[in-house]
């Protein structure tokens, strides 16, 4: 009687751990629904909540390079930047050519104001993959740090790769030249860029904000495009005058 009484008990203990184990799988949000309240907390810039949703997609998928994106982003936006470096780091050591990756990398490395981990980050990138992108992305970050001379060749390097060919390094360039005072190179780099793409509405106001009119005498062909065709160039210095 006595081992019948023992041997019931633990039937029955066996059955409530069972049911609590059964309750606690169940009470675990399926890993869609997880990443339908994520991607929702982040469309309404949740941020907290988003970090939390994608951290329990990572930890339970840690393969999910595009929810670490995500997360880092999200903690950057929190400033949490070593957090979000972190997480960037992670995410570019396995997509190292995505853009999007890089340009959210070198954010998190300037909230962080650590300039020179932001320098070399940058000039890494630029001398390991060479692209328009890396040199775009190297010019605007010289330029917010103070850096006037590197970004200048920054952006002339990265409007040489691209042979002149597209209108927004020619703005960019503009606005830096605008930046630092020198209104002759302003206007050139908008000349060229008004040659490339004549119906942006955008470029009209701008150019007639430096006291120019915009119209077929006004666009010019691009210096690295002239370049490309053997044709005279002209020279341009940096903007310090040195």
């Amino acid at each position: 009687m006595r081992r019948e009484k023992i041997a019931g008990l633990m039937l029955v203990a066996g059955a409530v751990v069972a049911i609590s184990l059964l309750s606690g799988c169940t009470s675990r949000r399926p890993l869609p629904t997880v990443r339908k309240d994520a991607d929702h907390a982040y469309l309404i810039e949740k941020w907290e909540k988003a970090e939390a949703d994608y951290q329990e997609i990572l930890d339970r998928r840690p393969e999910s390079n595009d929810v670490r994106f995500l997360l880092a982003q999200s903690q950057l936006e929190q400033g949490k930047t070593r957090d979000a470096n972190w997480n960037f780091g992670i995410a570019l050591d396995v997509d190292p050519l995505n853009d999007g990756i890089l340009d959210k990398s070198a954010e998190g490395l300037y909230q962080s104001g650590n300039r020179e981990a932001l320098t070399s980050f940058l000039q890494r990138a630029a001398s390991e993959r060479g692209r328009v992108a890396d040199y775009m992305r190297m010019g605007k970050y010289m330029q917010k740090i103070g850096h006037p001379d590197e970004a200048q060749q920054a952006y002339l390097t990265a409007a040489k790769i691209d042979q002149g060919r597209t209108a927004s390094i020619h703005l960019a360039l503009a606005d830096f030249y605008q930046s630092v005072g020198d209104r002759p190179r302003s206007v050139d780099r908008l000349r060229m860029a008004y040659f490339l793409t004549p119906e942006d509405k955008t470029l009209g106001p701008r150019i007639r904000d430096l006291g120019e009119i915009p119209g077929p005498t006004f666009a010019r062909v691009p210096t690295e495009w002239q370049q490309t065709i053997a044709q005279p160039t002209q020279r341009e210095v940096d903007p310090t005058g040195r």
